[in-house]
């Protein structure tokens, strides 16, 4: 464990949260003494107030240990597929909220508001009807044709109409950000009307051909490609084709599956209803996620 890198991470993230090195003192029910020295990479955070660390600063403690924050370092761009499926598109609602939303809430819970996307004439005339060019939420939103048609670099890619769910999703996507030596999918214990393609991996999470008795997840469509290898995102619906391809996996508790006809589309509104009603939390809102995520500033 190198106390420096984790010290650098530790007060990078600090000013991103809008700390000061006092108020996360006293958030954390340490001395001034003692935040200062993990910044300066004297010392690192006790084990039995590191998960707390890690929550008040948005990010997972493994990651926050390895000091490993490229997720915020590097320049990233969302890319959007959405294709022609007939009854369900950009506007179909969960819940009074249109489908896009949520689509366009998993960049920006990743950070991303420089967002490109591809869809038939109806989602974009949908889009520019009601959501613009972004500015309200703090992102830009562009129209692209094809991968070649984007600027070559970081690119977090969303197909197949995914809902994805879960406390931890804002961590997982920074830890996928935050792998350079290869592409990285999102993978799931099980999906239903999803993916069915088939992963195990190693003990760096380096994707494998399954065998008997391996640990089988399913691939979800959320990939990212560092922008070495970019050059491969016009194949991303060809996931094990991708090379070097990396898994990373959601935790217990987190569910992803392709919205794609009418019943997953009820089934996953009921789901939300649930949801907002059980915890009074407003799921996937995008003036709340822009303003989390720092594209707007709080009211």
């Amino acid at each position: 464990m190198d106390a420096v890198k984790v010290g650098k991470a530790i007060k990078t993230l600090r000013l991103i949260e809008g700390y000061t090195q006092h108020q996360l003192a006293v958030t954390m029910g340490v001395t001034d003494q003692a935040v200062s020295k993990w910044e300066r990479g004297l010392s690192i955070p006790d084990v039995s107030i590191v998960t707390k660390l890690s929550d008040l600063l948005n990010i997972d403690v493994d990651t926050l240990l390895e000091g490993n924050i490229n997720y915020i370092e590097k320049d990233w761009q969302g890319y959007l597929i959405m294709k022609d499926i007939g009854a369900v598109f950009s506007g179909s609602e969960i819940y009074g909220k249109p489908l896009v939303y949520f689509f366009l809430g998993y960049f920006m819970l990743a950070g991303i508001g420089d967002i490109h996307i591809s869809c038939p004439e109806r989602d974009r005339v949908f889009i520019e009807e009601n959501i613009g060019d972004g500015s309200r939420y703090g992102i830009s939103l562009h129209f692209t044709g094809k991968p070649e048609d984007l600027n070559p670099g970081n690119t977090m890619v969303v197909y197949n109409n995914p809902f994805v769910y879960g406390t931890n999703l804002t961590k997982c996507f920074q830890r996928s950000m935050s792998r350079q030596n290869g592409i990285t999918v999102l993978t799931v214990d099980k999906t239903i009307g999803g993916s069915e393609i088939m992963v195990s991996y190693d003990n760096y999470k380096s994707v494998k051909t399954p065998k008997r008795d391996d640990y089988i997840q399913f691939c979800a469509p959320i990939v990212f490609f560092p922008k070495r290898f970019f050059d491969q995102l016009g194949n991303v619906e060809n996931i094990t084709e991708l090379d070097p391809l990396y898994a990373e996996p959601m935790w217990n508790g987190m569910i992803e599956y392709s919205i794609t006809d009418l019943d997953s589309l009820w089934d996953t509104s009921s789901f939300v209803r649930f949801l907002e009603k059980s915890m009074g939390k407003d799921i996937y809102n995008p003036e709340e996620i822009a303003v989390k995520r720092k594209f707007l500033k709080s009211k």
